[in-house]
């Protein structure tokens, strides 16, 4: 049994950088490859009430956007940035896919805004290079797998002025056709989800960072018709680590073709966990 010290940061920062691991890696090929689909889900109905949702609690804790410039890290189709920009707010995209590049502009032209994108990982961004350190009254950095290390959050909150928003996902996970297909695709039962806020949060605490926490749910429940359902569950096997092989597709239209001929039930629960650091 491994144990060790809570208040330690390194020891939250060393298990951290070991899940993450066992977790694996987000390939930039897989986002170009997902980018319409992630954009239709975080630019849709569901989308647009979860950037609500986060945008109100940054405005009840004080956040305020007029004028004030944001670096948003991994800001993928722009779900946040153009809301940003919207409220009158300088913003710095980071996004290593083109594919999402190119929606992010797509996206904030419509809108009528225009937003700084750059084409990069947070990884091989030299921060003092780029005349970074502390020139953002906001960073904000959504559900990606760049900060994955006390490098790489500490390279984030070194380019906030003012407040640091970190998200993740928050223990649970649901899926109904992922944890049906998970013995069929990979053997077993489905594992427990291994990213979780929990790391940040205890890593924070540690080296006495002053910030808020909350944790939220959200669930759906859906239909779709057996091709549809198909062709969502190909484009989703990757966000849970299932890998796809030559025969992946197939076993997955057997499966879907013999418990679902006819109405394919879609069933989600997810926890979320942000928090906004105060510097």
């Amino acid at each position: 049994m491994t144990t060790f010290d809570i208040t330690d940061w390194s020891s939250w920062d060393q298990v951290w950088q070991q899940t993450h691991k066992q977790h694996g890696d987000q390939a930039i090929t897989m986002w170009d490859s997902r980018a319409q689909s992630f954009a239709g889900n975080a630019l849709g109905n569901a989308g647009k009430r979860r950037t609500e949702h986060v945008i109100g609690w940054l405005d009840q804790l004080g956040v305020r956007f007029e004028d004030a410039t944001v670096l948003d890290i991994g800001s993928g189709p722009g779900a946040f940035a153009v809301p940003f920009a919207l409220r009158s707010a300088q913003v710095t995209a980071v996004e290593p896919s083109s594919s999402m590049i190119e929606l992010l502009h797509q996206h904030a032209h419509s809108h009528g805004v225009t937003i700084d994108a750059i084409e990069a990982l947070l990884e091989d961004i030299n921060v003092d290079h780029e005349g970074w350190n502390q020139a953002f009254d906001l960073v904000f950095a959504s559900m990606i797998p760049a900060i994955s290390s006390w490098q790489y959050l500490e390279k984030a909150l070194k380019c906030a002025r003012k407040y640091c928003f970190l998200s993740t996902f928050a223990g649970k996970r649901e899926h109904n056709l992922i944890r049906e297909l998970w013995p069929l695709l990979m053997g077993g039962e489905q594992p427990a989800m291994r990213l979780d806020i929990v790391y940040m949060l205890n890593l924070l605490y540690a080296r006495q960072y002053q910030f808020d926490f909350r944790v939220f749910e959200e669930k759906r429940e859906d239909t779709m018709e057996p091709e549809q359902a198909l062709a969502y569950i190909m484009q989703l096997l990757p966000g849970f680590r299932i890998p796809i092989h030559t025969d992946t597709k197939q076993k997955v239209q057997s499966y879907i073709a013999e418990t679902y001929p006819n109405v394919v039930p879609i069933r989600t629960a997810t926890r979320f966990g942000q928090i906004l650091v105060t510097l």
